[in-house]
């Protein structure tokens, strides 16, 4: 029987949440040492997830002051080395050679773990290159993953990843002056407007297809899609792009979802606000607040709304210059409804461009909620100034996410499925598809879009 690209896309991990022993128990049981290096290791949401699943990290490096007080607060076991760096989060000046010699393991590394930033793509810098160590944070991952050669690898990142461009230009040099890129991959747009047209590196997809071919180039079998945290459990929409490379003679799956909106999909429905966070709205604990403007906004908007509930004038008022701008603007004075999982936790709680406000009360979600929302324990301590924790909470992945990736790995690497490597330009226009159905607010199940747009075999 044929089978498509996609089911084998989404097929790899028979998930079952229900069995989740103690970790100590999994751990015994799998018998093995096992070196986990995570790196921009954040305040740990993704590797409390791995940890979940039976792989805790070994190694973190992480150069943010707050960050680092975080992991050390609550893994004060974890090697955490420091680096002469000069930015926050730079690994350029991190060798393998200085890796194996504080973790004293010369043996072969099971899992690199990481969530690079990209901003050498969202900017107008010049690419660099896989050997250059003044390249972006993701070539200096891709660097260090080439160097020490382990068995698995995540890269992790924002869903936008596949649509992005190696250099940015401002919309108002463009011809035409289209904010979303995709415009300009149809020939049929002409403009004359005395704005050059769009470079090769300018255009959308053009950062994904570079870095994909320098994966390549290192010798892994990779799967990669856009993942949305609310089919794994976490309480919130999240995409995020998960990338997995094996050095095995057969590729890791994605993980299958476990969660869904649709009934008919026989899988759990989606875990809610309410769900997460209901037992703390008589005691959130400390939250950020409003303005006495941007409260005036929030309390014309109901549960589940944003600006666009607003009278016309309140609406230009509360966008002012971006009322006019291109662009949905959805994520702008969103308020929360409890019985939908939230969109995405962001770093900033109380920014209009960012703001997720409290489904009952006129104020931001506090740092617990978030946290909770993102799937930390409460007994996770975060440090830092009330801002600070925030940014690292918003900043991190959530844990159920982290859990399904780590459940993955492990399964094939028990299991050794004879699982195809699909093409690279499949598996991106599969990813471009989830990204922009998510975007049009599609409610049909991520899988049936695919299924009627993507060829079979």
């Amino acid at each position: 029987m044929k089978r498509s690209w996609t089911c084998l896309l989404f097929s790899g991990v028979e998930n079952n949440y229900k069995r989740y022993e103690s970790w100590n128990e999994r751990m015994t049981k799998r018998n093995e040492h096992r070196e986990v290096w995570s790196f921009f290791s954040g305040a740990m949401g993704l590797d409390l997830g791995m940890e979940q699943a039976g792989l805790p990290a070994t190694l973190a490096i992480e150069c943010d002051p707050d960050c680092r007080a975080t992991i050390k607060a609550n893994r004060p076991n974890l090697l955490l080395p420091e680096f002469p760096v000069d930015k926050p989060g730079d690994i350029s000046a991190i060798s393998s050679k200085d890796l194996r010699q504080l973790s004293g393991h010369d043996g072969q590394v099971f899992l690199m773990v990481g969530g690079p930033p990209c901003q050498s793509f969202s900017t107008g810098g010049k690419r660099a290159a896989l050997s250059d160590p003044r390249g972006n944070l993701i070539y200096a991952y891709l660097r260090l993953i080439k160097q020490i050669r382990p068995k698995y690898f995540v890269l992790e990142n924002v869903a936008n990843l596949v649509t992005a461009a190696i250099n940015h230009r401002p919309i108002k040099d463009r011809p035409g002056q289209q904010w979303n890129l995709k415009k300009y991959n149809d020939q049929k747009l002409q403009v004359d407007d005395g704005n050059a047209p769009l470079t090769k590196d300018e255009m959308s997809g053009s950062a994904i297809n570079q870095i994909l071919k320098d994966v390549h180039k290192l010798g892994y079998r990779v799967s990669f899609a856009i993942l949305n945290s609310a089919e794994f459990g976490a309480p919130q929409k999240r995409l995020r792009f998960v990338m997995i490379g094996s050095t095995e003679e057969y590729v890791v799956p994605m993980p299958t979802p476990t969660h869904s909106e649709d009934p008919n999909d026989n899988q759990e429905p989606y875990v809610t606000l309410r769900d997460a966070t209901w037992d703390l709205r008589d005691s959130p604990g400390p939250h950020s607040v409003y303005t006495d403007k941007v409260r005036a906004f929030f309390e014309n908007i109901p549960p589940g709304g944003n600006w666009r509930n607003l009278p016309l004038e309140m609406q230009k008022d509360a966008l002012g210059g971006s009322f006019e701008a291109g662009g949905g603007k959805t994520g702008f004075y969103r308020r929360l409804h409890w019985d939908r999982p939230t969109p995405t936790i962001t770093g900033r709680a109380n920014r209009k461009g960012s703001a997720i406000c409290h489904p009952s009360d006129v104020r931001p979600l506090s740092v617990r909620e978030c946290a909770r929302v993102q799937g930390f324990p409460d007994n996770w301590e975060f440090t830092g100034a009330m801002s600070s924790q925030y940014q690292q909470i918003g900043n991190a992945v959530p844990t159920q996410l982290g859990r399904a990736v780590a459940d993955a790995i492990l399964r094939q690497d028990e299991e050794q499925k004879k699982w195809p490597e699909l093409p690279l330009d499949y598996q991106l226009e599969v990813a471009v598809t989830t990204l922009r159905a998510s975007a049009r607010n599609n409610k049909k199940p991520r899988r049936k879009v695919l299924e009627k747009q993507m060829p079979l075999f």
